[in-house]
């Protein structure tokens, strides 16, 4: 079966449909809320993800465009991985010279990606600490800048122009290096 007559299943409320979707892109998206979560969830935290995803497509399956089941399952995810993270409530205090920002999809024949991932740490490292602790808490650990600013000390309003110009900043950087 592919995946528009299964879409055309679940609009249905086939259950054999959800089955057929689950065990077709569960690989799928485990590896999507993985690398959203960048090796910050456990494996029992990104399954119960997997599951609250799964669950979401079932609730909303009168939503699902026939031809875009794919997508719509990683968007799903993506969101999903992002709000367990928020859920999990990263400590307060994080020492920022002790934090490696690693991607874990990495491939050494991806040097593209590599040298990217290496220019943005670059960037990141032109920045003071206290703006580097705001960019990694908002960018990596998808903390809100109402909670930032909160664990700072800083206003919202302060937090949130911060990042905007520290966005201007890496993009400047990233394009006096060809991106």
């Amino acid at each position: 079966m592919n995946d528009e007559q299964l879409a055309e299943m679940l609009k249905k409320k086939d259950e054999s449909a959800l089955e057929a979707i689950m065990e077709r892109f569960a690989p799928l998206v485990s590896a999507v809320i993985y690398s959203v979560s960048k090796g910050s969830l456990t494996p029992a935290d990104i399954d119960e993800t997997a599951a609250d995803v799964f669950f979401c497509l079932w609730r909303n399956a009168a939503k699902v465009q026939k031809e875009s089941l794919k997508g719509y399952l990683c968007i799903i995810a993506k969101t999903k991985a992002k709000d367990k993270i928020k859920s999990l409530k990263i400590p307060d205090i994080i020492d920022i010279d002790d934090i490696e920002l690693k991607d874990e999809f990495l491939i050494a024949d991806n040097t593209d990606r590599q040298v990217l991932h290496d220019d943005i740490t670059a960037a990141l490292e032109q920045f003071q600490k206290t703006d580097r602790d705001i960019l990694i808490r908002y960018y990596y650990y998808y903390q809100s800048a109402p909670r930032i600013a909160e664990i700072t000390g800083l206003k919202p309003e302060t937090v949130k122009s911060k990042i905007k110009r520290a966005k201007v900043k890496i993009k400047a950087f990233l394009k006096e290096r060809g991106y």
